[in-house]
């Protein structure tokens, strides 16, 4: 069942790096942020009790799923991206 699972995941990975067309973020934070971002997802059980603060819960945890999932991060693309212009 291992060997199943391993190959399953071994094709899940190939399938994420092919879709990557402008990978700016690393394996590791890839992981922390989807590992992060479902952590804020259970945000949703505050909904109720705070709507701001689960509502935000709710944002943050899915952008950072995406952001793990995608390997993009348009937010740190455009850090990079001012740091390059002062440079020069």
């Amino acid at each position: 069942m291992s060997n199943l699972l391993l190959f399953a995941f071994d094709k899940i990975k190939a399938k994420i790096k092919d879709d990557c067309i402008e990978e700016n973020i690393g394996a590791s934070e890839r992981v922390l942020s989807v590992i992060a971002g479902l952590y804020f997802r259970f945000g949703r059980k505050k909904i109720f009790k705070s709507p701001l603060a689960g509502l935000s819960g709710l944002t943050l945890g899915g952008t950072l799923i995406y952001r793990g999932v995608t390997g993009h991060c348009d937010v740190k693309k455009l850090l990079e991206d001012k740091d390059v212009k002062k440079l020069r």
